[in-house]
Parts: structure tokens; C-alpha cells; sequence
């Protein structure tokens, strides 16, 4: 098995899985930087979700925000 770049395995991990065979034939240094815009945009997204949710409850009445938000995440 041939020796995997820092940015071969983190593309590996953010993507849950091999990637594309076009993505591989990429230069190191262009796979380094699609690991990170990806690794960004995804950052970017669960601080947009959490935003989110924390605004939905906001419209929740105090009294069973708790209850409410035990019952969404478990």
C-alpha cells in the first residue's frame, strides 16, 4: 500500500470515504487546500445550525424549553 499525504487522509475523514479519482489527481498542495475550505464550509455550517435551533427555541415558551430541547437532541 503506497504512503498517504496529510491531506489524502484528512480528505478521507471529512468526506467519509475515498475521493473522487479526479480529487486524488490533484497536486498536494491543491488537495491541502480543498481540505480545508471543506473542513471550513462544514465549520460553517454547524455554527449556522446551532444559530438556528438556538433561535427556533427562543420562540418556545420558557417554561418547556427544557423539555423541548431534551426531546430534539435526545
Amino acid at each position: 500500500m503506497s504512503q498517504q499525504s496529510a491531506a489524502d487522509v484528512r480528505l478521507r475523514e471529512l468526506l467519509g470515504g475515498d475521493p473522487p479519482e479526479a480529487v486524488s489527481a490533484l497536486p498536494e498542495a491543491d488537495r491541502t487546500a480543498l481540505a480545508d475550505l471543506v473542513a471550513d464550509a462544514r465549520r460553517r455550517q454547524a455554527q449556522s445550525l446551532e444559530e438556528s435551533f438556538d433561535a427556533t427555541l427562543k420562540h418556545v415558551p420558557f417554561p418547556v424549553r427544557r423539555i423541548v430541547k431534551k426531546v430534539l437532541l435526545g
